[in-house]
């Protein structure tokens, strides 16, 4: 045993950035160049931690995914929320295709318009159909489901 210190593996550190939470792993390999590791390193760890099966982009993305529509985001939001994770454009396709079947965008459409309405007060003119629309498209939501959310309520005049 000599008195050198090796330094922390690749493995250990991406141990470590994992326990804090998921990662995908364009996340990881970022995180691991960023700490001086070389590509080599970082793939062997990528591929070790996939065996492992402690590192899986699928679940990874499909988890987020519904955790950002559980929050009230709408399908284009997670998309952009899922590629900024450094994911694959297939996966980020299957996960916010899963997070919003069988017409969900409808549906939490309409649940984020109930919350804004009850932060903000009714949407019941044409201005305050408006903003409610402009706020159901940048919180994610389709022109669609936008429109459907306002004007399909039993309660529209």
């Amino acid at each position: 045993m000599s008195g050198r210190d090796p330094g922390p593996t690749a493995f250990g550190v991406a141990l470590a950035l994992l326990t804090g939470r998921a990662l995908t792993s364009g996340e990881l390999a970022a995180r691991l160049r960023r700490r001086g590791f070389d590509a080599e390193a970082i793939n062997a760890v990528r591929s070790r931690l996939a065996e492992l099966g402690l590192l899986d982009d699928r679940r990874t993305a499909a988890a987020w995914a519904a955790a950002a529509r559980d929050r009230g985001l709408g399908p284009r939001r997670v998309r952009d929320g899922l590629a900024k994770r450094r994911l694959p454009r297939e996966v980020v396709g299957e996960a916010a295709s899963g997070a919003f079947a069988n017409g969900e965008e409808g549906r939490l459409a309409r649940e984020a318009l109930d919350r804004w309405e009850r932060a903000k007060g009714r949407a019941d003119g044409a201005e305050r159909r408006r903003a409610a629309y402009a706020h159901l498209r940048r919180r994610g939501f389709s022109s669609p489901a936008a429109r459907a959310a306002l004007f399909n309520r039993p309660d529209f005049e």
